[in-house]
């Protein structure tokens, strides 16, 4: 809502907090310095965050200067390349593999995509590109709990960075819903793995320039995927709640945003 106060005008946002959230950001504020009153200071806070993302993201949308292309299929899959950024498995790029794209997969402990550059080629450009940035400074699961934003935005930054180099027809972004809209805006969509047939559930977010994937939706288990791994001998498996399960790009929406992104 908007309110006049002593001649000034602006928009009032509500903040629920719980006692301890508050302590948190107390305890916060104290130690990085700012305003005094805890309001002030959320403020000031996020202002002084996004100058400092400003700083590596590029100035213009990397959506804003993608020649289109008409007819996808008429260009040779040879010279379709996929970059995968922060990829891990590439459970992403799975599909696009499988289909017989050229994919590169950026992802520790190789390749850094901080230090990471693109092939030397005079011209060069990617397809498509696939950003998964890690996920945990930006968890609402660490509330509470001391954060490395900066070191979490600048590999965010480096995605940027690459996306805005290699010219794609078609990028895109993923984290869990977390903290990351509050420097990067509202995602173009969101989802849970069982919107696209596996049945679990994790709020996921996706930004960039890209088709969205149809649904296919099934009712979900649990908050994890059904995983052989954790649970080798049983026939019947419970849903997984290891991070590094959880984080793998679930195949059904993989192979739902391959379909619609060619």
């Amino acid at each position: 809502m908007s309110q006049h106060r002593q001649g000034r005008r602006g928009a009032v946002f509500c903040l629920r907090l719980t006692d301890e959230e508050r302590v948190a950001l107390e305890r916060l504020r104290r130690r990085v310095g700012g305003p005094r009153a805890l309001g002030p200071w959320l403020k000031w806070a996020a202002l002084r965050d996004s100058a400092r993302l400003e700083a590596v993201i590029p100035e213009a949308p990397p959506g804003a200067v993608l020649p289109e292309v008409k007819d996808a299929w008429s260009v040779p899959l040879e010279q379709r390349t996929i970059l995968d950024l922060c990829g891990g498995t590439g459970a992403w790029s799975k599909p696009y593999r499988e289909a017989g794209y050229p994919t590169r997969i950026v992802t520790l402990p190789h390749d850094d995509v901080r230090t990471w550059k693109l092939p030397p080629q005079d011209g060069w450009r990617a397809w498509g590109v696939l950003a998964a940035p890690p996920c945990t400074e930006f968890s609402l699961a660490k509330n509470g709990q001391v954060r490395d934003i900066r070191r979490a935005l600048e590999v965010v930054g480096a995605c940027f960075r690459i996306i805005h180099s290699a010219r794609p027809r078609w990028w895109a972004l993923e984290n869990p819903v977390g903290l990351l809209r509050h420097w990067l805006g509202e995602p173009r969509d969101s989802w849970e793995p069982c919107d696209f047939g596996d049945p679990w559930t994790k709020r996921t977010a996706v930004w960039g320039n890209y088709a969205i994937p149809k649904r296919s939706y099934v009712a979900p288990l649990g908050g994890g995927p059904l995983c052989a791994v954790c649970d080798p001998g049983r026939t019947r498996f419970g849903p997984c709640r290891k991070a590094e399960h959880r984080a793998i790009t679930p195949p059904g929406f993989a192979r739902a945003f391959f379909e619609v992104n060619p």
